[in-house]
């Protein structure tokens, strides 16, 4: 997913790294790259719910930024810290 993302926009991944593009100007007074923030945060989020089976998207629903879906998929997948280590012990013995 991470390549996909880099691949398609670099700025996509930051989004999930980083947390959601933030406007902070007037909606009356944005620029062209200000329109482009919210366009890239709903884009990156359209991108991971499309590359997800329905019972992986029904677990980030509810989420509402890309960093929050791509920490739940984290976890789901990859576990804990202490699960981790777990799993490199059970590997080593």
């Amino acid at each position: 997913m991470e390549f996909f993302l880099q691949s398609y926009d670099y700025q996509l991944w930051t989004i999930i790294k980083e947390g959601d593009l933030i406007v902070l100007n007037l909606r009356e007074e944005w620029v062209d790259n200000d329109i482009k923030m919210p366009s890239q945060n709903s884009e990156t989020k359209n991108l991971i719910c499309c590359a997800l089976t329905r019972s992986e998207f029904n677990r980030i629903s509810a989420c509402k930024s890309a960093k929050e879906m791509w920490e739940k998929l984290k976890l789901t997948y990859e576990g804990t810290d202490k699960v981790k280590e777990i799993r490199i012990d059970i590997l080593v013995t």
